[in-house]
């Protein structure tokens, strides 16, 4: 009986220990949840990526790695504010020195972002020369430069993360953001440059940093672009450099090129035109205005100045202005569509909606057919934007402009939102579905898709597209009604 006693007990701590050894085995691991929360960073979904951080750190509130990537969430979900109270979370719990260069690399580009330069480079410093990140760092504070418009210094600031060492896909941006700089002045130099950001370099290169992918710049202008102005003819090189330059906001090296262009010859009306923009967008109304109503002067057959000078005095809001300089343009060319469009451009100004309506279709029926796609996709755009006459006005010009431009993800993006709003979600969804064939990457087409997809009661394709929508832009308005849409149709997670 003893024995059996004894035996009974025995039998009893083994079990006991053996669940105790099982629920140990089988708890929750925090670093194989963070691993599998990395992997949906990594992969770009950030949507998901957020909330497996966030369920993580609510799981496990002192866990500082998972403090640090609901920071970096946060930071790539435009979300500043509460990405810093997160960093600084996870740096008061402790972080390894990997960690903690990974903390300073996001915070310096979160503060530089929200215009704290000083703070910026405060935490940008605190990554030492060791540290894998280091090359990284260097080429934030070059980018952060060019911000600036410190050119010079941004050149020198990108060759030294290049001497510093880069991971390859930073090492194209770096060479492809010199190549660009250079391509104003010295095109020989430009040239070397994309050749390098081209070319696979030997040696021991830099492991890539997964994490630190969302702090890349974007390479705008690209390869392409590049190599194709500085193949063109010379004649014509400075207007092309200066409108990239301008569309990439480099305003300053924008207008050095269009007065190379000036100076260089008789000046286009295209050059003069994109030369006066960037003074506007620079802040020098006075000189842009002047600029277009010398070129009025100079071509007073040709309505087009003129046109240009009325949308300067819109822009800053001179409506008297900008109508007399309608008015002179119809006295000179009475059936110009362009004219047309500022016209309706005027009366939106003034709140004139069926005036403008009026103008944007006058201008459409008029246009020449190469063109009638183009004028057909501002008049459907009108009516999405303004809300009116979308199913009487609207979609006609939608299905027009697809009809003309068939490859042009825009046209279909309107004609699918032209369509949900009438009441045609299956064909807002094949509008929508063609607009994302042709553009991908755009999260606004993402976004309309996924509402043609709910309208049609399909959850869960319309949530994967929504998120797919907050996953290509997570710090933009899409993400945002992306979450709105997902928490009103009750498929958010």
């Amino acid at each position: 009986m003893k024995f059996q006693s004894i035996q009974s007990i025995q039998i009893t701590l083994i079990l006991a220990v053996t669940l105790l050894a099982a629920r140990l085995a089988f708890q929750p691991d925090p670093y194989d949840a963070l691993r599998q929360a990395d992997a949906l960073f990594i992969a770009g979904r950030y949507y998901e990526a957020f909330h497996a951080y966030h369920a993580l750190a609510t799981r496990a509130p002192d866990f500082a790695p998972a403090r640090l990537r609901l920071g970096m969430a946060l930071a790539v979900r435009g979300e500043e504010m509460a990405a810093s109270r997160e960093f600084g979370w996870a740096l008061r719990l402790g972080l390894n020195d990997a960690d903690t260069a990974l903390a300073r690399l996001y915070q310096g580009r979160m503060s530089a972002r929200m215009g704290y330069a000083d703070e910026a480079a405060r935490m940008w410093t605190q990554i030492s020369p060791s540290s894998a990140l280091y090359g990284l760092r260097l080429a934030l504070e070059a980018e952060e430069r060019l911000r600036h418009n410190d050119y010079a210094g941004a050149e020198a600031g990108y060759h030294a993360a290049l001497a510093a060492g880069l991971p390859d896909s930073w090492r194209r941006v770096a060479h492809t953001r010199i190549a660009t700089l250079r391509a104003g002045h010295d095109p020989v130099g430009a040239w070397q440059e994309l050749r390098r950001a081209v070319t696979e370099e030997h040696g021991t290169r830099p492991r890539e940093q997964p994490l630190a992918v969302p702090l890349r710049p974007l390479p705008r202008p690209d390869v392409a672009q590049i190599a194709a102005i500085l193949a063109s003819d010379e004649a014509i090189r400075p207007q092309l450099m200066g409108q990239v330059y301008l569309d990439i906001g480099w305003t300053p090296l924008a207008e050095e090129q269009f007065a190379m262009a000036r100076e260089r010859g008789t000046p286009t009306l295209a050059a003069e035109a994109y030369s006066a923009y960037a003074q506007l967008s620079n802040g020098d109304v006075a000189v842009a205005l002047a600029r277009l109503r010398d070129l009025a002067l100079a071509t007073p057959d040709d309505p087009r100045p003129r046109t240009l000078l009325a949308l300067a005095h819109l822009a800053v809001r001179d409506a008297p202005a900008a109508l007399a300089e309608i008015q002179e343009a119809r006295r000179i060319a009475p059936n110009d569509p362009d004219v047309l469009l500022a016209l309706g451009e005027w009366h939106t100004a003034q709140r004139d909606y069926p005036a403008a309506a009026a103008a944007y279709d006058k201008a459409r029926r008029i246009a020449p057919p190469a063109l009638r796609g183009t004028y057909a996709l501002v008049q459907a755009q009108y009516h999405l934007k303004t809300s009116l006459q979308i199913c009487e006005q609207g979609i006609p010009a939608a299905v027009e402009a697809v009809a003309w431009l068939p490859e042009n993800s825009q046209a279909w993006l309107a004609l699918a939102q032209a369509r949900l709003a009438c009441g045609d979600a299956a064909g807002a969804r094949d509008a929508a579905a063609q607009a994302q064939a042709l553009d991908p990457a755009s999260a606004e087409v993402a976004y309309h898709y996924g509402r043609a997809l709910a309208a049609l009661g399909d959850r869960t394709a319309a949530r994967s597209a929504l998120i797919r929508a907050a996953d290509l832009a997570p710090a933009s308005e899409w993400r945002i009604r992306a979450e709105d849409q997902m928490a009103m149709w009750g498929i958010a997670p």
